[in-house]
């Protein structure tokens, strides 16, 4: 079997994972990565083996043995370069948030569907083993009817202020949100149809980030499950986890409690701090393989190109996630409840 060739677009912070991939599975293979810091993006070809590098993603859209692409861009900076990767034919994987606003997302859709491209959003919590796992239990019926369900996905103030350099360009919403509104649509195979929220903004425009610090927001669902959802910037540095992510569901006949960030799996106790291990994301394997639900999402995009199954998560289901987003934004600026 010939190598499908893979361009990445972003080598910051999660892009590096896309190459390490492209770069590892044997019918793959990485043909160039682009990113607007040239150290960067050599250094990252020059790591992953990668044929070349580019600061200008379209000419890495020009390279004619180029299938397929990753759109590891900041939250905000997806629609233009996915639309011009489904004019030039490629398959797209695209970072959560396929966008920041729903006519962004429906720019991104429209313009893969016209090209007959294919469109994944990486939404890696649903190979995340924890959720899987209670995936499979509400599919088996094992909890009976959803009822209600809360999930909070946070980060310390660390994510805004150091972490990412345009913190002040996204939100907790968008960068932690997209995926709390995925995970719930996925599990409860049902979308959201009003929502009621509320933010606050101060401590972190006080750090010199303009965004808010927090959003938090009831959902109801159409079969009639509700849902709260919490995702805030504001936690200490002093928090033994960079993000703090929990969840629970309760049914008409059990419940689920998942927890990802403190889960006990290994408790460290060094120069009085506690903190805690990230066990799942991506464990270490040879330099031969991958390993980690959060590597395995995009080896999953590997999969719907080489093989033609199915993408983990559609355009579709990521356009569904902004709506929601979107709405938790009118309905926290207005006051007012939004239907969807």
């Amino acid at each position: 079997m010939d190598k499908v060739g893979f361009g990445v677009i972003g080598t910051g912070i999660f892009g590096e994972n896309h190459a390490l991939v492209y770069s590892r599975l044997p019918e793959a293979e990485l043909v160039a990565v682009c990113d607007l810091d040239a150290k960067r993006a050599r250094a990252v070809a020059e790591k992953y083996g990668a044929r070349t590098w580019y600061t200008d993603y379209e000419q890495l859209l020009k390279h004619p043995d180029i299938q397929a692409v990753s759109i590891a861009t900041p939250d905000f900076a997806h629609r233009d370069i996915a639309v011009a990767a489904a004019q030039a034919g490629k398959h797209i994987l695209c970072e959560k948030p396929l966008a920041t606003n729903v006519q962004d997302a429906q720019d991104i859709l429209e313009a893969t569907r016209r090209a007959g491209v294919k469109l994944m959003v990486d939404y890696h919590n649903r190979v995340s083993p924890p959720f899987v796992a209670a995936k499979q239990s509400v599919d088996a019926g094992e909890i009976g009817t959803p009822a209600y369900g809360y999930i909070r996905l946070s980060n310390t103030t660390w994510v805004p202020m150091e972490m990412l350099t345009w913190g002040s360009k996204s939100s907790a919403l968008w960068f932690l949100g997209s995926h709390t509104i995925d995970i719930m649509h996925y599990l409860l195979q049902d979308r959201v149809r009003r929502v009621y929220a509320v933010d606050r903004a101060g401590i972190l425009r006080g750090m010199g980030v303009n965004t808010k610090d927090f959003h938090v927001a009831i959902a109801e669902f159409e079969k009639g499950t509700v849902v709260t959802f919490e995702n805030a910037w504001i936690l200490p540095r002093s928090h033994p986890m960079v993000y703090e992510f929990r969840m629970q569901l309760l049914g008409s006949q059990g419940a689920l409690y998942v927890n990802t960030s403190h889960h006990g799996a290994i408790e460290k106790h060094i120069g009085g701090t506690i903190s805690y291990a990230d066990v799942l994301g991506a464990t270490p394997t040879s330099r031969h393989r991958i390993g980690g639900f959060a590597l395995e999402a995009i080896a999953r995009f590997v999969d719907a190109v080489v093989y033609n199954e199915p993408v983990l998560a559609t355009g579709e289901e990521g356009l569904a996630a902004v709506r929601v987003a979107a709405a938790i934004e009118e309905s926290a600026a207005t006051g007012r409840p939004v239907d969807l």
